[in-house]
C-alpha cells in the first residue's frame, strides 16, 4: 500500500510539468507558464513596448480593440473593473487584461467544442482572436509560445 501510494504521489507531483510542455493549462484557465512566455514572446518583458503597426502596448502587447472587449467582458459579468489605455504598460493589470480575455473566451472554445481549453489554445486566442484556435495561422505562434515555455 505504502509503495503504490508513494508511486501515484509521484505521478501527481510531475503533473504541472507535463502541463507546461504539453500545452495543458489548468482548471483555472491559463497557466503561469503560459503567462512568461507570452511576455517573453510578445515584449521580451518589456512594459513599456509598442508596436506601431499593430498599435499594441505594454507587456503583453495588448491592442485597442482587446481592451475594449475586456471592459465590456467585465460588464457582463458584473465586476468593477474597467481598464484604459495607460493601464496596458502596467503589468499587473495587462497580466488581469490578458486572463481575463482568455479566461472568457476559453469558456467560450468549451461551450463550442466539449473540450477544456489547453494553453495551446488560449495562446492561439490570445494571437488570433476570439477563434484563433482554430486558425492555421495561430500555429506558429503556437511554436513560439511553446518554446519560451520550455
Amino acid at each position: 500500500m505504502k509503495r503504490t501510494f508513494l508511486i501515484v504521489v509521484g505521478v501527481l507531483a510531475t503533473l504541472p510539468a507535463v502541463a507546461a510542455v504539453t500545452g495543458m493549462g489548468g482548471p483555472d484557465g491559463p497557466s503561469d507558464a503560459l503567462w512568461h512566455a507570452t511576455v517573453q514572446v510578445e515584449s521580451k518583458g518589456d512594459p513599456h513596448a509598442y508596436n506601431p503597426h499593430d498599435g499594441a502596448s505594454g507587456i503583453a502587447q495588448i491592442r485597442s480593440v482587446c481592451l475594449a472587449d475586456v471592459n465590456r467582458i467585465a460588464r457582463e459579468r458584473g465586476l468593477g473593473e474597467r481598464y484604459a489605455a495607460a493601464d496596458l504598460t502596467n503589468p499587473a493589470k495587462a497580466r488581469r487584461l490578458w486572463a481575463l480575455y482568455l479566461d472568457y473566451y476559453g469558456d467560450v472554445y468549451e461551450k463550442q467544442t466539449g473540450r477544456a481549453p489547453t494553453d495551446e489554445v488560449y495562446a492561439r486566442i490570445w494571437n488570433g482572436g476570439p477563434t484563433g484556435w482554430r486558425k492555421a495561422a495561430t500555429r506558429e505562434y503556437w511554436e513560439r509560445i511553446r518554446s519560451a515555455m520550455e
